[in-house]
């Protein structure tokens, strides 16, 4: 069937195949489709969300947000958990730390300055900051809390477990050496030869004193008032459970026992059974001689 159009303003008349009628259907339909898909976006705001992460790209950047959303989850119970030892610390001291809470807004002012919007990678920067600057924060009001509730020095495990030892490993995200995922290390990693005394980093209790599937073996000291320490993949372990050991006594000789590459001693200090930075409470310098 052929179609023939006429026209005052064309000088000749149109005509119309099979193969251009189709043509014609074809641009009709996407035309009508079009335009009930924006009256339906008009009349139905709550529907335009799922559809636009259908379009090329908002994958990825509903990933990048949620991406966002966790790190700030991360910060809100971090905050959270710096109020309670703000709290804590406020009371033994009698210090009025209401104005230091995070549910006080922080006063602020100034001129008036030309500004610059964050790019999605600058606040990835800037949250990353912060997280690591209350990370410090909490560490450093951990070891203020244990410092007042332990006022008997050698109760407070301040000396390092072992004399010179260069450290293979620090506190926080490493890559897994077995795995090569990105995990918390919760300790401290000494190098040294197997055999070398590990000692006691202060007075306190052997409350587990053996083999660990993944420490190896392992000894850990209730130090009182929450706070122990942990000292694993042994070669051999000097102490038994229910031992009273003092700062400086030989707990265990340096082995590679457990999830281990190689001769080493993992360290922890843990308070109320969170992992802390031993870092944070080792004195530099102080260093506890192995006493037998």
């Amino acid at each position: 069937m052929n179609i023939i159009l006429v026209s005052n303003r064309l000088d000749k008349a149109i005509s119309l195949g099979q193969r251009e009628l189709l043509a014609l259907g074809l641009i009709l339909t996407l035309l009508i489709g079009a335009a009930a898909f924006g009256l339906g976006m008009l009349f139905a705001p709550n529907r335009v969300e799922p559809l636009l992460r259908l379009m090329p790209g908002q994958h990825d950047r509903q990933s990048e947000i949620d991406a966002l959303a966790v790190q700030v989850g991360q910060l809100q119970a971090k905050l959270t958990r710096l109020d309670g030892l703000a709290t804590r610390v406020g009371d033994k001291t009698g210090i009025d730390i209401k104005p230091f809470l995070s549910q006080q807004a922080a006063p602020q002012g100034g001129l008036a300055q030309p500004g610059q919007s964050f790019s999605l990678s600058g606040l990835e920067a800037l949250l990353g900051t912060t997280d690591g600057k209350m990370s410090a924060l909490i560490d450093q009001l951990t070891l203020a809390e244990a410092v007042l509730l332990t006022p008997q020095s050698e109760h407070l495990p301040r000396h390092s477990p072992m004399v010179i030892a260069p450290q293979s490993s620090s506190f926080g995200w490493r890559v897994d050496p077995f795995t090569g995922a990105q995990v918390f290390h919760e300790g401290v990693d000494y190098q040294g030869d197997t055999g070398t005394p590990v000692v006691a980093a202060a007075t306190g209790k052997v409350v587990y004193a053996a083999y660990h599937p993944q420490y190896g073996n392992m000894i850990e000291l209730d130090h009182g008032n929450d706070l122990t320490s942990r000292y694993a993949h042994a070669s051999r372990l000097m102490v038994k459970m229910g031992d009273t050991v003092k700062v400086g006594d030989t707990v265990a000789l340096l082995g590679s026992t457990g999830r281990s590459t190689g001769p080493h001693l993992h360290f922890e200090i843990r308070y109320r059974g969170v992992a802390q930075n031993p870092l944070r409470f080792i004195d530099a310098g102080n260093t506890a001689v192995a006493q037998k």
